[in-house]
């Protein structure tokens, strides 16, 4: 019975946890405080046997015991562990900014004190106790362009501080660095209509009558009073009614790294307001609409092309 408890432990959780097909490899040594420790027991286990002392054989074998335990402590800490990937993000240029990674855990085990080191510098500890964790990992970039992830490392001398484990993660996601968004120069704006860009609701259409449901604050007071009959005033759709187009082409006097900056501003500006917008250079052309995904195509246009 004893043995069959065994055999199922070994099969079920050290050669799972030892299957490196769909996993990132798990590194194990020992510390400073372990080869310490080790030396430790060496040199007693020899006192031991050379002054046939029971006691000091008795000690080693348990220390070397808890010392060889430790090593599957610690393997089955850092292990099951993964980051959620994300296909793309995004990031302005020379901003720093946190992108948000989900790391999950596989297991039904808390996994305790491990540090979290990216391009070599320690994010912090974590305990991760629930089966999803967040992780906030601050980045900025100087220029514009297509990045990858760096290298992630997991380590922790968990439980008893004689035996590190490491274990590296190497993301597939790209970082797309789009153009620092500068505001543009007043006569660029105005000729966009940036400054007031829902002027065209300002803009009378006539009247028509009042449904239900209508506001009462669009109500046309002095013709409902000479026609006994509730109207209300239309306006304008900027939406079906302007069509703005940012032909980057136009303004080859600007410098292009600058006008790029420009143009990130005047696309994000349109976004939060939700009007849609056609951008064009040489021969590409890109419609900005209400869903991010057109912004996005945008954004890594603009943090590739070249002038």
């Amino acid at each position: 019975m004893i043995a069959k408890s065994i055999k199922g432990f070994f099969n079920n959780k050290l050669i799972q946890s030892l299957n490196y097909k769909n996993r990132t490899k798990i590194y194990i040594y020992p510390n400073l405080n372990g080869f310490g420790l080790g030396l430790f027991i060496f040199f007693c286990f020899l006192i031991a046997v050379f002054y046939e002392n029971n006691f000091g054989l008795l000690l080693s074998i348990i220390i070397f015991f808890v010392f060889f335990i430790s090593i599957f402590i610690s393997h089955q800490n850092i292990s099951h562990i993964n980051f959620n990937e994300i296909t793309e993000y995004f990031i302005e240029a020379d901003k720093k900014e946190n992108l948000n990674l989900n790391i999950t855990n596989s297991s039904n085990e808390k996994k305790l004190n491990i540090d979290i080191d990216y391009n070599d510098k320690i994010i912090g500890n974590f305990n991760f106790l629930k089966k999803i964790n967040k992780l906030n990992l601050p980045l900025k970039f100087e220029e514009r362009g297509t990045y990858s992830f760096k290298n992630f490392c997991l380590r922790s001398i968990y439980p008893f501080g004689v035996i590190r484990t490491k274990m590296y993660f190497k993301l597939n996601s790209s970082i797309y660095v789009y153009p620092k968004s500068i505001r543009p120069k007043d006569d660029l704006l105005n000729e966009f209509n940036i400054n007031n860009p829902n002027s065209a609701n300002h803009d009378f259409d006539g009247i028509e009558e009042f449904k239900r449901g209508d506001s009462f604050s669009r109500i046309a007071w002095k013709k409902s009073t000479i026609r006994d009959k509730k109207y209300i005033k239309k306006f304008m759709d900027p939406q079906k009614d302007l069509k703005l187009i940012l032909d980057l082409d136009q303004y080859s006097k600007i410098p292009f790294e600058l006008l790029l900056s420009y143009a990130t501003f005047i696309i994000q500006f349109y976004f939060k307001k939700k009007i849609e917008l056609t951008v064009k250079h040489k021969d590409n052309i890109f419609y900005l609409k209400s869903n991010k995904s057109s912004l996005n195509q945008i954004l890594k246009y603009f943090a590739n092309v070249q002038s």
